[in-house]
């Protein structure tokens, strides 16, 4: 009966502070409320959102944690123990929710699973991420960018040149070279008849 008391106040006194006003780890919690609420165990049932946003590519990503009743009953001081402010994230209290969430520098991970072609150094270059992002340079290959058709070559300047692995763009340059030679085989051995 005393767990079902203590259960049942601290719910209450959770929602009245939850309705009352929406919390931010600004310290307004901290400076209206007092220190006190960071020992308070967590209520049953609240359910504990995280969620990131990645800078680069500006994609965000939100879960739920997992398994959220092993955090029944422990201080929230703990949760933002796991969760430090040092990492970058921040907390927001709501009705029935408590919300963590942070900035990532970079991609997010289906992003950064992503290539797409560019130049740098003056060579054709694998970049990290989706045609137009820019996460880094995955490898340079062996592909002189000034062998590029002007189309491709602007395209892979701009980050903009996606749908084609070096190897098929190896290929198509041979080809290019191979029908360019031949023209001028061919032209050549035309001027040569009398």
């Amino acid at each position: 009966m005393a767990l079902f008391m203590v259960t049942f106040s601290l719910t209450v006194i959770t929602v009245f502070a939850y309705d009352f006003m929406v919390v931010k780890s600004d310290g307004a919690w901290a400076n209206r409320y007092g220190k006190d609420m960071l020992h308070q165990p967590i209520a049953p049932g609240v359910a504990i959102t995280i969620e990131k946003t990645y800078r680069l590519c500006g994609h965000q990503e939100i879960e739920n944690l997992e398994r959220p009743e092993d955090w029944t009953g422990r201080p929230f001081r703990e949760l933002l123990q796991r969760y430090p402010e040092s990492a970058g994230w921040r907390w927001e209290l709501r009705p029935g929710q408590i919300r963590l969430f942070r900035s990532v520098d970079g991609l997010c991970p289906d992003d950064a699973a992503k290539r797409h072609l560019g130049i740098v150094g003056g060579v054709v270059a694998v970049i990290v991420g989706p045609p137009g992002l820019y996460g880094g340079i995955d490898r340079l290959t062996d592909l002189p960018a000034e062998r590029l058709p002007r189309p491709l070559y602007e395209l892979a300047e701009r980050g903009w040149l996606g749908g084609m692995t070096p190897e098929e763009l190896s290929l198509l340059l041979d080809g290019m070279d191979e029908s360019d030679g031949h023209k001028e085989k061919d032209s050549t051995e035309g001027r040569r008849k009398p």
